[in-house]
């Protein structure tokens, strides 16, 4: 979260994320966020990547605070989502069991 230039994130209840609790495949693991949040920047973080920061948005107008992709992790971990509104960093996290690493 230092790539965020703040250590003051607030967990949110009004970020959802959806990934399978256990995924059988670590090269493509399915994540969708989205929130409530009016925000201008998302972001998603994999704790034990290597380079945790695998997606980042800056949102323009009334855009919907949404996405949808497949990422790699490297082994089971915490997910988080994060969205930026006001100046003010909200948050919500998971955990998604790996049952089979990719090559």
């Amino acid at each position: 979260m230092n790539a965020l230039g703040t250590r003051e994130i607030v967990t949110s209840d009004t970020i959802t994320i959806r990934v399978p609790s256990v995924a059988t495949d670590s090269s493509t693991v399915p994540v969708e966020v989205y929130s409530s949040l009016k925000g201008d920047q998302l972001y998603l973080f994999v704790e034990k990547n290597f380079v945790p920061l695998v997606f980042k948005c800056s949102l323009q107008g009334n855009a919907i605070p949404w996405f949808s992709l497949n990422i790699k992790m490297k082994e089971s971990s915490a997910l988080y989502a994060v969205v930026r509104e006001g100046g003010k960093f909200f948050m919500a996290s998971v955990h998604v069991e790996i049952s089979s690493q990719a090559c």
